[in-house]
């Protein structure tokens, strides 16, 4: 019926409606409602308690200003940034009659009596902004003329000077602004207030807040008066009264009884009944909501309701699960994956992970529900990890044993299925993804997904549990003989894929320190113009040749991470691995002990007068040589489970390609931003259809613009894994990763390009590590590193060259600068000023 009005008084004014029902609006009408009148209707449509009411909507608004001529008012007063100016020529211009009439009837039709009108700007209650308070609201408000009044205060609140400053902060543009009005039949409340679904201090999503005063809720809102304060948490029989705060009845200043005075409180059922319907508009809006609500006669009614802005970080409580599991996650996913990386290469090692520990009973959950995703665009880790029993855990001893006694760990290298597991990259490595048909790179993609099973999961399956059980026994058996400090020296320097690379790259770099005319190229050129350099002088291309044969052994190394596709490999990035190079040249290495350490921690507890018998001798020696095969089988399969990747990424640059060509992608790179369904749609159909391309490009578009405007935010919490405080005079705390204290020079390497910054004895930080940077520790007198726990990679191969290693310090990389002197304590796991003693 209102809306029939509303269309019978638009002469003159448009064709669009001037006055409209609450339920004539929902959440998309923010134009024409502006956000309180959306929100109103949205909350109507959904079935939840809202007093009756009208909106007089923008287009109302826009029939004043043209009717008056104040368009040209407000641009001038904008520009002058004099909102006087502006609200004096609002008050003083006549409401057209069209839009009078449109007001008084939808008004006389609800029966006139005491109603509330409220503004309802097109830029408030938005997810990004409340604005609340900026613009006027009016209470009991009676009468024909006092409601025609209400609604002209509320137009000309729009320019009033808070609201302005505050549309000047948020970087609003203020000429295209526009504001309806919420006139809502006013409730006679024995009780109102507000009602956050969301502890608004604490950012616990497990609470929820209500103040309360008797009469009406503006008595809350206003601050004049102190309400009563109520914190309710949810347990798994319901909420639960957890907080309560009665203050007295008395205003902050002189104010008409709007309130009253009556010493009233909601009991706990009204409490109770009051947050669920709380958590029923938090559901249906999908965020957290800031409600006000009033109560008369036992019903509850919902006067306004609007997102809930800047809220806090919800507080973390993780237990050492959740700690190892979340310092993995940042550790192995430093940066944000890609929609194609997702749905394709990402979850394999997961999957992998997941069926190596199926014997022992338990279940871990799909990559996809470790993460926020939307659209595809990962937002951020959970933050919990769900680890299941399963009845398979009664049978998981049994399981073991009879892994333990199959596979020796000793002779894992000669398994036939590590031999027919790297032979499959090799011959991927034969295909060139620019001759192969659309179904040709669809079919290499998925060959490449199932190499990385066998290494990640199978092999480790059979060999890792005897292994483990060795490092178990290892560890108790130095205790009993009194050895247990020598224990991490006896499984250290085990030589793997890793120590084999760095080797290799220290070996090219004695031969540059060897030769004058090698050398100077090195030390007078930047890392990318080496190859050109080294390519025009004769012992360059000497060089040259061995550096490509290091890179056909080693180039399939990931520069970021093994489970992102998106970063380049070495062989990709030769200049990363020459810039390795032309730090290792700048000194000369370490000299070679003649014994390792672990060499003589072995023969020191041989001394022991137990071992010189010759049955425990030889079987203290066989357990050591089995323990020592973990890092092994750990590092070595991660070598060979990183040998698909080139293809793997070469073949997907090369659908870019095809699809830039075909003015799909802006650039080749941009590839991944799709899923791996959406480049199997178009099988039979490259080029695609117009209509599918249309859709791709979109995607694309749409998943590109959602990663950029989540770039500051970090994909893992860092609260979820960090160690502990700032306790003492720590300058940053962390994981004990690698004993030893040390004193040097902070060098903060973000990335592969910065590798040549680093210097012989200073302290390397960095953000994360993985395989590529190890050669650095080569250097470095000690790693401090943002993510990773003790059993890391960076840990282990720290521990390796026997320098002090500070695991998941969170924050390190920005605590600390470039050339500060610190001390770091592997031990403790802490980093101090070292000018301070």
């Amino acid at each position: 019926m209102l809306t029939f009005i509303s269309r019978r008084f638009n002469a003159g004014c448009g064709a669009d409606a001037l006055v409209l029902p609450f339920g004539a609006l929902g959440r998309g009408d923010v134009a024409v409602a502006g956000g309180k009148g959306a929100n109103l209707g949205e909350l109507i449509r959904a079935g939840f308690p809202v007093p009756d009411g009208f909106v007089v909507t923008t287009a109302a608004y826009d029939c004043f200003v043209e009717s008056n001529s104040l368009d040209k008012v407000i641009v001038r007063g904008i520009s002058d940034k004099k909102g006087s100016v502006i609200r004096s020529a609002i008050e003083e211009a006549p409401i057209p009659g069209a839009v009078e009439m449109a007001i008084l009837a939808a008004y006389r039709e609800m029966g006139k009596g005491p109603v509330a009108v409220r503004s309802s700007a097109t830029t408030e209650d938005l997810p990004g902004a409340a604005f609340a308070g900026q613009q006027d609201t009016f209470l009991d408000i009676t009468g024909d003329a006092e409601v025609m009044e209400a609604v002209r205060r509320c137009w000309a609140s729009l320019w009033n000077d808070r609201a302005i400053a505050y549309r000047e902060r948020h970087g609003l543009d203020q000429k295209e602004l526009k504001i309806a009005v919420v006139v809502q039949r006013m409730v006679p409340a024995r009780l109102a207030g507000v009602l956050f679904t969301v502890n608004p201090v604490t950012g616990a999503r497990d609470e929820m807040v209500i103040e309360s005063h008797s009469g009406l809720g503006e008595a809350v809102v206003s601050g004049m008066f102190m309400p009563d304060y109520f914190v309710l948490r949810r347990r798994l029989r319901g909420w639960a009264v957890t907080s309560r705060r009665q203050n007295r009845r008395e205003a902050a200043e002189p104010v008409s009884a709007i309130a009253g005075t009556a010493s009233l409180t909601p009991t706990d059922s009204e409490l109770k009944k009051l947050v669920r319907l709380g958590a029923a508009i938090e559901r249906h809006f999908g965020r957290p909501q800031d409600v006000e609500w009033a109560l008369t006669e036992g019903k509850l009614y919902i006067v306004q309701a609007r997102p809930m802005t800047a809220l806090p970080e919800p507080p973390l409580h993780t237990g050492w699960l959740q700690k190892i599991a979340a310092g993995m996650a940042a550790e192995f996913l430093p940066e944000r994956p890609y929609p194609l990386e997702i749905t394709t290469w990402t979850p394999v090692p997961f999957a992998a992970l997941a069926a190596m520990i199926k014997p022992l009973g338990l279940r871990l959950p799909r990559f996809e529900d470790l993460f926020i995703i939307e659209d595809g665009v990962v937002v951020k880790y959970r933050g919990h990890v769900k680890l299941t029993l399963t009845s398979g855990i009664v049978l998981a001893p049994f399981r073991m044993c009879g892994l333990a006694r199959r596979y020796d760990p000793v002779r894992w290298r000669y398994d036939p299925l590590l031999a027919k597991a790297i032979s499959l990259p090799t011959e991927l490595a034969t295909r060139d993804p620019g001759s192969l048909e659309w179904p040709g790179l669809l079919s290499t993609v998925r060959d490449s997904m199932t190499i990385i099973s066998p290494f990640l999961g199978e092999l480790r399956r059979r060999y890792v549990p005897r292994a483990a059980l060795a490092i178990i026994r290892l560890r108790l058996e130095m205790m009993f003989l009194g050895h247990s400090k020598r224990f991490s020296a006896l499984i250290s320097g085990v030589q793997t894929k890793t120590l084999e690379t760095n080797q290799a790259l220290e070996d090219l770099a004695s031969l540059v320190r060897g030769d004058p005319a090698l050398s100077a190229i090195f030390a007078e050129h930047d890392a990318p113009e080496l190859r050109a350099e080294l390519e025009a002088a004769p012992r360059g291309r000497d060089l040259l040749s061995r550096f490509d044969a290091f890179l056909d052994c080693y180039g399939h190394r990931e520069t970021g991470s093994l489970l992102l596709i998106y970063q380049p490999t070495w062989k990709e990035s030769p200049e990363i691995v020459l810039g390795i190079i032309k730090e290792l040249a700048r000194t000369e290495p370490a000299p070679r002990a003649e014994r390792l350490p672990w060499e003589k921690a072995r023969d020191e507890v041989l001394r022991h007068p137990v071992l010189r018998l010759p049955p425990l001798r030889r079987h203290f020696l066989t357990l050591l040589q089995e323990a020592r095969c973990f890092t092994a089988i750990r590092e070595d399969t991660r070598f060979y489970a990183a040998l698909p990747l080139p293809v793997m990424r070469q073949t997907f640059l090369e659908m870019g390609r095809r699809l830039a060509g075909a003015g799909i992608l802006a650039i080749e790179e941009d590839i991944f931003h799709l899923t791996m369904s959406e480049l199997e749609a178009l099988r039979e159909s490259c080029p695609p259809s117009s209509d599918l391309a249309g859709k791709l490009r979109a995607a694309a578009g749409r998943r590109k613009s959602k990663r950029a405007a989540l770039k500051e935010t970090p994909l893992v919490d860092p609260r979820l894994f960090r160690q502990g405080g700032y306790e003492g005079d720590a300058l940053v705390s962390g994981s004990p990763a690698g004993r030893g204290v040390v004193e040097g020079a902070v060098r903060i390497i973000r990335q592969t390009s910065e590798f040549s910054r680093l210097r012989r004895g200073e302290i390397l930080v960095a953000p994360y590590t993985n395989p590529a940077w190890t050669p650095l520790f080569q250097r470095a007198a000690a790693v401090v590193v943002d993510t990773g726990g003790a059993a890391s990679h960076a840990a282990i191969v720290a521990r390796e060259y026997g320098i002090p290693a500070v695991m998941g310090t969170t924050d390190g990389t920005r605590r600390l600068r470039d050339g500060q002197r610190v001390r770091v304590d592997g031990g403790q796991g802490k980093v101090y000023d070292a000018e301070v003693r």
